[in-house]
């Protein structure tokens, strides 16, 4: 090894080198500059170091922080190191040092888990944020029985806030997917129902298809983007900032002052964003009826003969079912978000995802219950 030349005292630290034997004296902190360990970087495979620590006579963590990257960074080189005692004053922060600079290196990995280790595990964690939400679903009815029970004690100026901020804004967003889903169901059932030449019947299928299906559906899609994931960032927000704790200090209940006012203005609302949805999807499905030859009333005509109230109805059911759905899970993972920085958005992609796949499987299972009983 080619010896370092002996390092002026800078800030009372230095490093003397003689025949592979490196002596630290002085104070060993912040202030000594990282220049002074450059002749690491020189070192080689068959450069042997006894590291002489008797000189040190102050020794803080960030010097600590030093001496233990000197030492990897000189193994790392290939040279043979050797440490010589630490003074006994210096013992605790060097103990402490190599603790926390150590950790990461002396955990063991964790066994690797088998495949049907990892599904069980991952059922396990689905049916309890199953039953979570569940349990929310249930104390969220009750408040809504107490409500009905005493209506004067709702939070009704809350509720048209929200109906609002949340609902009404929503208009033009669910008009427009509605009225693009309508003109892409239509165009796609035209063209196969024009070989046949029964291109008469796109207005009955894109009739029945909005006010039972998509209509709805389209409209829970679009609340569940916009509003549900409002209502857990808000949530999430104050869960995060402990405002929820500081609500439950004062004696309110979180699912009855803050859920159960989102909910109830979303429940009530979204049957009317539905029946603004159908409309739009009709028209335009009316659009590519009038761009086949049809005019304006044809089509109007012939859904008014294979539509009738059950129809509507059953949209407007799902409706008030999705609305309530969204509203609650987006405030059951507002409310169920955990600490730190990313709390809120890990809360709200959670709503999103668990929207969208309660609403799609609640859309499927009225499916099969409406077509068991042939409604």
């Amino acid at each position: 090894m080619s010896s370092p030349a002996p390092s002026p005292p800078a800030g009372g630290f230095r490093i003397l080198a003689s025949q592979g034997r490196l002596s630290l004296a002085g104070e060993l902190n912040a202030q000594a500059p990282a220049g002074l360990w450059d002749f690491l970087f020189k070192l080689g495979p068959k450069d042997q170091l006894f590291w002489d620590l008797s000189g040190l006579t102050s020794l803080d963590l960030n010097g600590a922080a030093q001496l233990i990257w000197a030492l990897e960074t000189a193994k790392a080189k290939g040279a043979e190191c050797s440490l010589g005692e630490m003074p006994e004053a210096f013992v605790p922060i060097w103990s402490l040092a190599q603790e926390t600079l150590g950790r990461a290196r002396t955990l063991t990995a964790p066994p690797k888990l088998s495949l049907i280790e990892e599904i069980g595990l991952g059922l396990d964690l689905v049916w309890r944020d199953l039953t979570e939400i569940l349990v929310f679903f249930g104390e969220l009815l009750g408040h809504l029985a107490g409500l009905a029970r005493r209506p004067w004690a709702g939070r009704w100026a809350l509720v048209l806030k929200i109906v609002e901020t949340a609902v009404v804004n929503s208009l033009p967003v669910t008009a427009l997917v509605a009225f693009l889903v309508g003109l892409i169901l239509a165009f796609q059932s035209a063209m196969f129902m024009r070989m046949f030449g029964v291109d008469i019947f796109v207005a009955d299928l894109v009739g029945l298809a909005m006010l039972r299906e998509l209509g709805s559906l389209m409209t829970a899609i679009v609340l569940t983007g916009r509003t549900g994931s409002a209502f857990s960032a808000e949530l999430g927000s104050m869960k995060t900032n402990q405002e929820i704790d500081a609500f439950v200090t004062l004696g309110l209940n979180p699912n009855r002052d803050l859920a159960l006012p989102r909910a109830l203005a979303l429940t009530l609302a979204t049957p009317f964003l539905a029946v603004l949805a159908n409309l739009a999807g009709l028209l335009g499905g009316n659009l590519v009826m009038i761009s086949l030859g049809y005019p304006f009333r044809v089509f109007w005509d012939e859904l008014a003969q294979h539509v009738d109230a059950s129809d509507i109805a059953t949209g407007l059911f799902k409706a008030l079912v999705f609305g309530f759905v969204v509203a609650a899970i987006g405030c059951q993972r507002g409310l169920a978000a955990g600490d730190g920085p990313e709390a809120v958005g890990e809360s709200t992609t959670k709503g999103v995802v668990t929207n969208i796949i309660t609403v799609a499987f609640l859309d499927s299972l009225f499916a099969v219950v409406f077509y068991v009983l042939n409604w």
